[in-house]
């Protein structure tokens, strides 16, 4: 917020200044083209006295000269000698009018024709260029600004991901690790019956499979992201694969499943294992214990994976998000389900490496549907 204020207010300031410099041309331009045409009309009266003077000292006669009416004088001159002056005087700024009325021959001197369009084209041009340059400047300021703003954001996610990342992680493995610990110091330090003795064995197995778990995703992730893993290649059918896994997940929460048989597909069975893995993950921790519901099915060249939860759902704001690495909605100070933000990272590099997509929607009435389209393996 503190950023964003200071941010409004240097653009305020540099707007300012712009517009001030820039008001401040224009009215010296304008300022400097008055002054010019008053010069110009000051040059005009000087102009008519140096001509009634030359004309006195018989500077413009000649055989060919005419005898003028001229402001309150009479003059004789040849017209081409005086047009030359005129030519010469204040880099020809000044033309002379000749008019015949009534056999006599009158004089005029004016500002000479399109010298204050001129002008008044120059001061156009002028503004016009102080206007775009004021604009420019504004425009490079402001993407600049704008720039910098986005870069300090991007540092901050980053850093505020970063910290997100390591506290979920310390608790992931704190937690399994304790659990570990407290049930084999037990199993130590105590004479307990076969029965209560191996439940504990399974629970330390059972949280030594989530160590793994985690140490995979993150490897997984890191591969994939540096483009260092090697997808298998090979046909195998994903109706065994989802069996397994549904039967898996059944003993943690209440799950239905229709799932068609004999769909098979190309790629590799580890990873997309751990892809679907962790989708059914996520379904159960954000699922505030509802029942399941998974699917597999064939549509249009397509092996369909829908995994639909019945939890807190998903707002449509965040629904790109939440495949970027390390990205979890809300705060991980004060969250309450485990996760490193890595496991749909995963499942969208993976899906996408495989010719398919994903995508998530809202479940009716509540919850999300997480959707993946894996293409048919076709025999050749």
């Amino acid at each position: 917020m503190k950023l964003r204020l200071l941010l409004i207010f240097i653009v305020s300031y540099i707007l300012v200044s712009f517009g001030w410099l820039t008001y401040s041309l224009v009215n010296f331009s304008n300022k400097e083209y008055r002054l010019q045409v008053k010069v110009l009309q000051a040059g005009r009266q000087a102009c008519v006295l140096r001509l009634i003077e030359k004309s006195k000292n018989d500077e413009f006669l000649s055989e060919n000269a005419i005898h003028f009416k001229f402001k309150q004088a009479e003059i004789d001159a040849d017209t081409t000698k005086m047009n030359a002056f005129l030519k010469g005087f204040n880099n020809g700024s000044y033309q002379a009018t000749y008019l015949k009325a009534a056999d006599e021959w009158k004089l005029d001197i004016d500002i000479r024709e399109g010298e204050l369009a001129r002008l008044k084209s120059k001061l156009n041009n002028r503004v016009g260029l102080y206007s775009f340059q004021a604009i420019l400047l504004t425009i490079l300021v402001g993407v600049g600004v704008y720039g910098v703003f986005n870069s300090v954001q991007m540092i901050y996610r980053l850093n505020k991901q970063q910290n997100n990342f390591l506290l979920s992680v310390t608790h992931e493995l704190k937690t399994p690790i304790a659990a570990m610990k407290l049930m084999l110091q037990t199993i130590r330090t105590r004479k307990l019956p076969d029965e209560k003795r191996n439940e504990m064995l399974d629970k330390a197995i059972s949280n030594s499979d989530r160590l793994n778990e985690l140490a995979e995703n993150m490897l997984t992730a890191m591969q994939i992201e540096n483009d260092n893993y090697t997808y298998g290649k090979e046909a195998f059918l994903i109706t065994d694969m989802m069996e397994r896994l549904v039967e898996s997940y059944r003993m943690r929460t209440e799950l239905s499943a229709d799932i068609e048989q004999d769909i098979e597909v190309f790629g590799d069975r580890f990873i997309l294992r751990i892809s679907m893995n962790n989708l059914l993950e996520n379904a159960i921790k954000y699922g505030n214990d509802e029942p399941l519901d998974v699917q597999l099915y064939t549509q249009d060249g397509f092996a369909v994976v829908e995994i639909k939860d019945q939890g807190i759902g998903i707002p449509e704001s965040e629904r790109k998000k939440i495949f970027k690495k390390f990205y979890r909605v809300g705060d991980e100070e004060v969250r309450e389900t485990k996760g490193t933000g890595l496991g749909l990272f995963i499942v969208k590099e993976t899906i996408e490496k495989h010719g398919g997509n994903i995508k998530v929607t809202k479940n009716n009435p509540r919850g999300s549907v997480f959707r993946v389209e894996l293409p048919l393996y076709v025999k050749k």
